[in-house]
């Protein structure tokens, strides 16, 4: 674990009214814990540090949802879910993890690398061109749960299908086909049909070099190796007239407990045993990802082999570094031209953006770059150079002891509007801090679908907004209170310092506006600065009229429950003149309106929003001092 996430809270949430950057906070507090390098480096850089954590959302070390009433215990920790087996046709239930579930065995697993250490060297596998297949090995709840150790552990994969036939010699399914009727195990279809389709493509389609996805359920995945044999026939000494066919594999990568299936694939599993994964179902990228992890180079500096941007990283020594373009092509960069782009970023000559828009050269000239060099491949050298000043992933050897550098984050947006209780379940204990695996007093439960232990990681953290303003909660739950540090995000009037509109001082005018508020309700109720930055790029009335109309209007006719006599004494209407005041009271005659049969108690009053005041700059300077708004001015 780094230090940066030592110092980070396991569980925090980010709280204060609305408009006051709760959300938008939320990308900082995550790159705090898994990039504070990055962080440091690009603090001020909003778009850089954005497309940063975009990233860890591909990689789903990031998570963002959102609670609401309907949100639930399935949803967030695990739940049932009906299919149908495309072999038989039945329908089954899946228990099928929810959002933070999944999250923790993702955090949680272990990889290991049987075949880099079985050769003592870390090997770059490329996926490109290779024809990929999903196979299940055994049901974990089933009788022959043994068969997925068994095949780890001898290096081989093993096909159920096809009995006790030896299918050497086919090359077509038409020969598999007559195997099959010679030895009278041709039954009626369907299910005999997806049998024979199965074994034609473990015998005849299946080659030395494709990969192999082993499937845990419909939405896991434990392993992935590379055929490396033909097909053999061994029948099975424990299960006779099953799973004697046979394939030997190297396994490149196996997880414990096993991956959820969004970090490899664009949706989940099919039932089926074996069936090749195309590429609108897995995504190669990720794919790529997992297999490339570990794959670095100790003199590149930081860079590592592997895909980035397009293209992929195929080699990096101290004098060059080789790619491969989208469309197949190689490239490659001397490392020194990448050396003296890199030592322009640190000495603040050039920035990450000079060479993205081509001017980096002309920035340092006397550099020795060239031009046609530099500003064709604008967007991969910019990667790369940032790649080169991060330093980033330098060990060579990235076993995930106790899955400490493998941080996950998972941020609620809206944590107090769902049911605390009916959401987190028996795990509302298990998320603190001295309950985590790991710890002194960890615990764990046996979840009620499942029926397997779970607890959770030390290296998942949890990041919650809450807007304090809602008035559809109550109190908050006490169980949440005690396991969260809150951090108070209150409205920063002075970020809008030299905001100006026709004169207006909009950090002034926002300062008033929340004393007034907190001076009638309280501190929850104020109005956020994030409503008003949209003038830092479009410092108009027009603009700011429509923030007031469309933004802080409707904000103080919910805070106030329409109490539009409140409303106007935080606008300081109350004191302005007529024309200047955003809302107006007029008065009705009750007896023209009912007739005097109907007795009304109280004169009635009739409030209306004058749109021409939020056209007027005086209406905005009476609302910090009336002298600002009064006739004749």
């Amino acid at each position: 674990m780094t230090d940066s996430q030592t110092l980070q809270s396991l569980n925090q949430i980010l709280y204060g009214p609305p408009g006051t950057g709760k959300t938008y906070s939320t990308i900082n507090a995550a790159l705090a814990i898994l990039d504070s390098d990055y962080l440091e480096r690009h603090g001020e850089d909003r778009g850089a540090l954005k497309r940063r954590f975009d990233v860890l959302v591909e990689e789903h070390r990031v998570r963002f949802i959102t609670f609401h009433q309907s949100f639930s215990y399935e949803d967030f920790i695990e739940g049932l879910r009906a299919t149908t087996s495309e072999e038989s046709g039945q329908i089954r239930y899946d228990v099928v993890d929810g959002v933070f579930k999944s999250l923790c065995d993702a955090a949680a697993a272990k990889v290991s690398r049987p075949m880099e250490v079985a050769c003592g060297q870390v090997e770059y596998i490329d996926v490109r061109g290779r024809r990929i297949w999903k196979m299940s090995l055994g049901n974990t709840q089933g009788s022959d749960a043994s068969i997925y150790d068994e095949c780890v552990h001898n290096g081989y994969v093993l096909l159920g299908w096809g009995g006790n036939v030896d299918f050497a010699g086919c090359n077509s399914r038409e020969d598999v086909l007559q195997r099959f009727q010679s030895h009278n195990l041709k039954r009626d279809p369907p299910r005999n049909d997806y049998e024979v389709k199965a074994v034609d493509w473990f015998v005849t389609r299946m080659k030395p070099g494709d990969l192999v996805v082993i499937s845990d359920g419909n939405f896991k995945f434990r392993a992935i190796g590379e055929v490396a044999g033909g097909y053999q026939f061994q029948p099975h000494v424990d299960f006779v007239g099953d799973f004697s066919q046979r394939r030997s594999v190297r396994w490149l990568r196996t997880y414990e407990p096993s991956l959820p299936h969004d970090e490899l694939m664009k949706n989940q599993f099919s039932q089926m045993t074996l069936y090749e994964l195309r590429q609108g179902s897995i995504d190669l990228d990720k794919l790529q990802r997992l297999l490339s992890s570990g794959s670095t180079t100790s003199t590149s500096g930081g860079l590592q082999t592997g895909p980035l941007g397009g293209y992929v990283v195929t080699k990096v020594t101290s004098d060059l570094v080789e790619l491969t373009k989208p469309n197949g092509n190689h490239l490659a960069f001397a490392m020194n031209m990448l050396a003296t782009l890199a030592d322009g970023i640190r000495a603040g000559q050039i920035t990450f953006e000079d060479i993205r828009s081509k001017e980096a050269v002309d920035k340092i000239p006397g550099k020795g770059l060239e031009p046609h060099l530099v500003n064709g491949y604008n967007n991969i050298l910019a990667q790369l150079v940032e790649q080169l000043c991060s330093q980033a992933a330098t060990e060579s050897h990235i076993e995930m002891k106790d899955g400490l550098n493998n941080a996950r984050v998972l941020i609620i947006d809206e944590i107090n509007r769902g049911n605390i209780s009916r959401i987190f379940g028996e795990l509302i204990t298990l998320i603190e801090p001295s309950k985590r695996a790991g710890a002194d007093e960890q615990l764990e439960v046996v979840l009620p679908y499942s029926k397997r232990p779970f607890s959770v990681p030390k290296n998942v953290y949890i990041i919650g907004t809450m807007n304090t303003a809602d008035r559809s909660l109550t109190s908050m739950d006490v169980a949440l209170r005690r396991r969260f540090v809150f951090v108070e995000m209150p409205p920063r009037p002075d970020l809008l310092g030299g905001i100006a509109v026709d004169g207006i001082p909009i950090d002034r005018l926002l300062a008033i506006l929340n004393q007034r508020i907190e001076a009638l309700l309280d501190r929850d109720h104020c109005l956020g600065h994030a409503y008003f930055m949209p003038l830092r790029q479009t410092s108009t009335l027009s603009k700011l009229g429509e923030i007031f109309l469309n933004r802080v209007l409707p904000l103080l006719q919910e805070y106030f429950f329409d109490d539009w006599q409140r409303i106007q004494w935080v606008l300081n209407d109350h004191r302005k003149s007529g024309e200047f005041r955003f809302i107006t009271r007029g008065s009705m005659d009750a007896i023209d309106l009912f007739g005097p049969d109907v007795n009304v108690v109280r004169n009635p009053q009739a409030w209306t929003i004058n749109n021409g005041a939020f056209r007027r700059k005086e209406s905005y300077l009476g609302v910090i001092d009336v002298r600002g708004a009064t006739e004749g001015e």
